[in-house]
């Protein structure tokens, strides 16, 4: 197909004024929450709008300039509405330089039960993040847990909208095609997964907590990340079968959590391959 019949064949509509209404979920993205106010999430450039179309979410529009249509036509789906603006309207109305030229809108899911996401037996690792407030960590999260095989990645209530745009980008759209639980407390998260068979394990820095070089994983096993800050809740950690800690040196009090969520799961998977 020739690159003007590929143009046809999308819903193509050019917008020429900022205040067309059809434009409100992308407007000023940087700072306004829009989109989620709507029931939408926002993909943004090319690798993450192009996994958006050909995964079984339900995309309301693409908005693209003149140039990225040029060549990104090919990899838009027939009948996709598109709203084609140039590129420093775009600018204008999204809110920051619009150099990778696309993002495209996603009508949001109620997020999935865990019992609706994992097995019903057999291995199976679930990470949970505990008030996660960065949206870089709760995107590696995402990222981690499919590079590793997690069946779920669950956030408690509070934690950063694990699919805002920064972190759709950074878990590199990870978040499409792996479940992601969230809305509910850390404590109850433990109650649903020991339901589940699952051994819950809490990442501390307590001076107790077993090392994890000699920690054999249960084969059903959730682990838990806590806040930036304050670490997972003591409520949290009360109700959680084991504690684990990274051994470290030269007097080092703490590792990122996505640093330390990559080394926990990878141990895991290194035991259940």
């Amino acid at each position: 197909m020739t690159k003007s019949k590929q143009l046809e064949s999308m819903q193509r509509i050019r917008i020429d004024s900022l205040d067309d209404p059809r434009l409100d979920i992308y407007r000023n993205m940087k700072t306004s929450n829009a989109s989620r106010d709507a029931g939408v999430f926002i993909a943004e450039g090319t690798t993450l709008v192009e996994r958006l179309l050909h995964s079984s979410w339900d995309v309301e529009s693409v908005l693209a300039s003149e140039q990225k249509l040029r060549n990104f036509a090919a990899r838009i789906p027939e009948g996709t509405l598109v709203y084609e603006v140039d590129r420093e309207l775009a600018t204008q109305l999204v809110g920051f330089k619009f150099h990778l030229g696309v993002v495209a809108a996603a009508r949001r899911r109620a997020a999935p039960s865990l019992s609706d996401s994992v097995p019903s037996s057999g291995p199976s690792l679930v990470l949970v993040g505990e008030h996660l407030i960065d949206q870089e960590n709760v995107g590696m999260l995402i990222r981690i847990g499919s590079a590793f095989g997690a069946d779920a990645v669950a956030f408690s209530r509070g934690t950063t909208d694990p699919f805002s745009r920064r972190v759709l980008r950074v878990s590199m759209g990870n978040g499409l095609s792996l479940p992601i639980v969230d809305g509910l407390q850390g404590v109850d998260l433990v109650h649903e997964l020991a339901a589940l068979d699952f051994t819950c394990c809490a990442t501390t820095l307590t001076p107790g907590a077993q090392t994890l070089s000699g920690f054999v994983f249960p084969e059903r096993s959730a682990i838990f990340f806590g806040n930036e800050t304050h670490g997972v809740s003591d409520q949290t950690i009360e109700r959680c079968s084991h504690e684990l800690t990274i051994p470290m040196l030269n007097h080092t009090d703490s590792l990122n959590v996505a640093v330390s969520a990559g080394i926990f799961a990878y141990s895991y998977r290194s035991q259940y391959s």
